[in-house]
């Protein structure tokens, strides 16, 4: 790492090399007499040059003077000493330095290891043109600089600059070792004895070195910058050092530097990062993450991880926030939680809506028994009405909770949504009033879809009611239909839309409109913005309901409150021509009268339901044996009698319906079946599809509905065998 660290260390070695330098240089002086010898010796050295000793070069360079010293001192013989000095040299030039003693006037002096630069020692010649000729004329080396450097030397300073040097021979570096690119010099100067001294090194390999550590260094700054997380150095205090690109494009390009980590944050949040900081400070351990929305843009959300660290500058404790936009992954969560919620709701409803069915069927049942002994003009007749049209209404609004949990009964087939619309559009401007005006856009070559007609038609009288108690004031409301393909997947709430074409049907009002926070939960069972009393909170979620039963999506859109709003129907295409419905599925189909004969099994574990469907066929005119269980049918059909019609509910613990079906075929294979459920038509066909002469009948059902769909089942059985 480059930093203060770095430099403390780069200083000692120069203050070594220095030291080397200027020993060896005292070291010759004093040996070839050309000194006098310093009355202290070493301690008369330069306190800045003695100050880089801890250098190897330094140490030995010291020592040797040391013993010339003693040379000198003793009268030993001079070649001793200058063996002494040789070595001293020999090391000078091994480690690739140059030392120079000029004298006051500049002159050379004394000089060693000049070789290793391509440079010659002559007496006399001015050392300032000598060492300028090693450097780049480009890096402001003129003799003049170098003069005036010496001359500041002469006034008492310690002096050290790096030049650029001039080439040497390609593949060739000083004192002969091969290398390439750039070459820098590193040139001391200092007084010494009246005079200069000078120290000359090739730090080119140092410089490559620190090149490279640095282009490292900005590399990983570049990748860090250029991270897609936020990354912020915070001190201990808490202000923010530094922060990279991303997390300056969570704040809008707003600069982070200076700021207190916690102001960036949303006001609600703030105890959270506090706290994970606290934590870090404590235990000196990571910490994280932890969701927290930012300040001046609370719908972004992001997960900070916090570690400790050591900052650079100062040396004291700070902390690294790593930031990462959990926006998407907040959302995702949110739609799942919904889904779940949503699905529990609706199997919740459809369990109730079940339950109710049984009820609704036994109290539709026995109103139709007990007005067939009250006819009109008696006193009860009116008072049975009442019961079976509020038995009815009730029955309804099972509905709506059957469509919302997606167990409906429907009775799809392929229709043009153009003609349903179309015959549509007179019972909408009833419904609408006059305050609001309607207005259809019907879609060129709109392509065909299957669904149920009558719950198309719920949906849209449900999105257009809902419209108009929108608009208390009047407004437009529009239909329209068009063609939509879907080139890629689309994220419609809680579901995704696949790719395909489909056909869409948006109808939009200029009403109250809707904020985001009532939007988001529009299609919620029992959530309704209108007064108490004024709606059950259904509309929207049987027409969500209905929608995905179809393997369609909606999707609701507002700019607002006062600014109107809009929902789109997708329902996918469907290959084929528009049809006509079975007239053996309509429930109140079939002939005038409903009596008959036979015999029928009827299995139904719900006694008031299978009571009153006893009651009534008996009446009919057949023959009716009754079981509880599923069970005790399989123990009846064990006997194989002969049966005519077999009824059954389909939701049954232990046997259910579908295998009571399966099993009963084995021995009858032609035994008409008719199944009664408050659940779908689809799903039993799901079970028993591949059987045939199987029929349904949805609860809750009249007596006249029964009777018919028992008749229809018998005499077309029958026809089939004739």
């Amino acid at each position: 790492m480059i930093g203060p660290a770095g430099d403390r260390f780069g200083g000692v070695i120069l203050g070594g090399i220095v030291l080397a330098g200027a020993l060896l240089v005292a070291a010759i002086v004093l040996i070839v007499g050309g000194v006098a010898a310093p009355s202290g010796g070493v301690a008369d050295l330069p306190a800045s040059v003695l100050a880089g000793a801890g250098s190897a070069v330094g140490v030995v360079l010291l020592i040797g003077l040391a013993g010339a010293l003693a040379l000198r001192r003793s009268g030993r013989v001079a070649r001793q000493a200058e063996a002494r000095v040789a070595a001293l040299e020999t090391i000078a030039e091994a480690r690739g330095i140059a030392a120079v003693i000029a004298d006051a006037d500049g002159s050379l002096r004394y000089a060693t290891g000049l070789s290793g630069f391509g440079l010659a020692a002559e007496p006399g010649v001015f050392v300032a043109d000598l060492v300028a000729t090693l450097i780049e004329p480009a890096d402001d080396a003129l003799p003049a600089t170098i003069a005036s450097m010496a001359t500041r030397a002469l006034a008492g300073e310690n002096l050290s600059r790096e030049f650029s040097a001039i080439p040497t021979r390609p593949g060739e570096r000083p004192g002969g070792g091969a290398g390439a690119g750039a070459r820098y010099l590193q040139v001391t100067l200092g007084p010494f004895a009246g005079g200069v001294f000078y120290v000359i090194e090739d730090v080119s390999e140092r410089r490559a070195e620190s090149d490279r550590a640095l282009d490292r260094l900005a590399l990983l700054t570049r990748a860090l910058d250029r991270a897609p997380f936020g990354i912020l150095v915070v001190d201990e205090a808490g202000q923010v050092q530094e922060a990279n690109s991303a997390f300056r494009r969570f704040l809008g390009g707003h600069s982070a530097t200076g700021r207190n980590v916690t102001d960036l944050i949303a006001s609600a949040d703030r105890p959270q990062i506090e706290g994970t900081i606290g934590r870090v400070a404590s235990t000196g351990q990571p910490s994280g993450p932890v969701d927290v929305r930012l300040a001046g843009d609370e719908e972004r959300t992001v997960a900070i991880y916090a570690s400790q660290a050591a900052l650079p500058r100062d040396g004291g404790r700070g902390y690294v926030l790593h930031v990462v936009d959990a926006t998407e992954r907040k959302r995702l969560e949110a739609q799942f939680a919904q889904s779940q919620k949503m699905q529990a709701v609706g199997q919740l409803a459809g369990g109730i809506a079940h339950d109710f069915n049984n009820m609704l069927t036994a109290i539709i049942g026995f109103c139709d028994l007990m007005l067939q002994r009250h006819p009109v003009g008696e006193p009860s007749f009116a008072d049975a009405m009442q019961i079976k049209q509020n038995a009815n209404r009730a029955a309804g609004l099972v509905r709506q909770l059957l469509a919302f949990s997606r167990q409906q009964a429907l009775a799809p087939r392929i229709i043009d949504m153009t003609e349903i619309l179309a015959e549509l559009s007179n019972l909408l401007r009833r419904l609408l009033g006059e305050q609001v005006e309607l207005s259809v856009v019907h879609g060129r070559e709109l392509w065909a879809v299957k669904a149920d007609p009558g719950q198309i038609e719920q949906v849209v009288i449900n999105l257009a009611v809902n419209a108009r108690d929108a608009m208390t004031d009047g407004g437009r409301l529009t239909i329209q239909t068009s063609n939509f393909t879907a080139e890629r997947s689309y994220t419609i709430g809680d579901e995704t839309m696949q790719p395909g074409d489909y056909v869409a049907v948006t109808v939009s009002d200029t009403g109250a409109g809707m904020d985001k926070a009532v939007l988001a939960r529009v299609f919620e069972p029992f959530f309704t913005t209108k007064e108490v009393g004024t709606g059950t909170g259904l509309g929207l979620a049987m027409v969500y309901g209905t929608m995905r039963q179809l393997g369609g999506f909606v999707h609701g859109h507002s700019d607002g409150p006062g600014k109107g709003a809009s929902f789109t129907l997708y329902l996918p295409r469907a290959e084929g021509q528009p049809t006509a419905a079975v007239a053996l599925d309509e429930v109140d189909g079939g002939p005038a009268d409903t009596t008959g004969g036979g015999k029928i099994l009827l299995v139904e574990d719900e006694d008031a339901v299978r009571l009153f469907a006893a009651r009534a066929l008996r009446a009919k005119g057949y023959e009716v044996t009754e079981a509880r269980t599923g069970e005790s049918a399989l123990e009846i059909l064990a006997d194989r009698p002969a049966v005519d019609l077999l009824v059954t509910d389909m939701v049954m613990p232990k046997v259910d319906g579908a295998t009571l079906i399966r099993e009963a075929r084995k021995t009858m294979p032609d035994l008409p079946v008719i199944c009664i459920s408050g659940y779908t038509q689809e799903s039993v066909a799901q079970e028993v599809e591949a059987l045939p002469r199987v029929y349904f009948l949805p609860k809750p059902f009249s007596l006249k509905q029964l009777a018919t769909k028992v008749k229809n089942a018998i005499e077309s059985a029958r026809a089939e065998s004739a």
